[in-house]
């Protein structure tokens, strides 16, 4: 290669460098740092951005519609007319940020900021080729929430707060979500997750880490 080439080469690559960091400095504000980073992102009224990408975080574990015990004196009237209105059945699947969850595998503690996100979906029997005759699979999502451990969150309050992310006609989660008020959430699983508000005595990930 000759010099002249050589040179080419270096001025073309530092020409992408500049290119690549100018796309970044333009990108909207939050972007980068709430799709798929494990950091919770907020807009300008303190709501919380969705964390797009959080199926490639971790998987922590599912459940098929638990229902709170109505004795339980923190069990709150949200949580009762959510059950009502949810399928029986329907599939929980529960994720949390890598950077949390390998915290939490090494000192048992979750990190501030750490963001749980469940994505239920209304559980099917019948697919729409017919291939199936018994047991069944996730159909239609209908609900996401997230969870968030965040003391410089926007409003303070309690050390975690609750979100629900309204879903659109095609399933699309809305781009942001207000957190619950601190006495909707938080005192059940204060009270009644087995570890810092989370309920790992149901995620096997969290509670048998191979």
């Amino acid at each position: 290669m000759t010099r002249i080439a050589a040179v080419a080469l270096i001025i073309a690559a530092v020409g992408l460098a500049w290119a690549a960091s100018v796309i970044l400095a333009v990108a909207p504000s939050g972007t980068a740092r709430s799709v798929g980073s494990g950091r919770p992102a907020y807009v300008e009224d303190g709501k919380l951005e969705f964390p797009r990408g959080f199926r490639s975080w971790t998987f922590v574990g599912a459940n098929l519609s638990p229902v709170y015990n109505p004795g339980l004196s923190e069990s709150t009237d949200r949580e009762r007319k959510r059950h009502d209105a949810e399928p029986i059945g329907s599939f929980h699947n529960i994720y949390i940020n890598r950077e949390s969850y390998d915290a939490y595998l090494e000192d048992g503690k979750f990190p501030d900021p750490t963001i749980l996100v469940m994505e239920i979906f209304r559980s099917e029997r019948k697919d729409a080729e017919g291939v199936l005759t018994s047991g069944e699979f996730e159909g239609k999502r209908i609900a996401l929430e997230v969870a968030v451990k965040d003391s410089s969150r926007p409003g303070g309050g309690v050390p975690w707060a609750y979100y629900n992310f309204e879903l659109g006609a095609n399933g699309e989660p809305a781009k942001s979500a207000s957190a619950f008020p601190d006495n909707a959430c938080y005192e059940c699983h204060l009270k009644h997750a087995s570890k810092d508000n989370v309920w790992v005595q149901f995620y096997p990930a969290l509670r048998d880490p191979e």
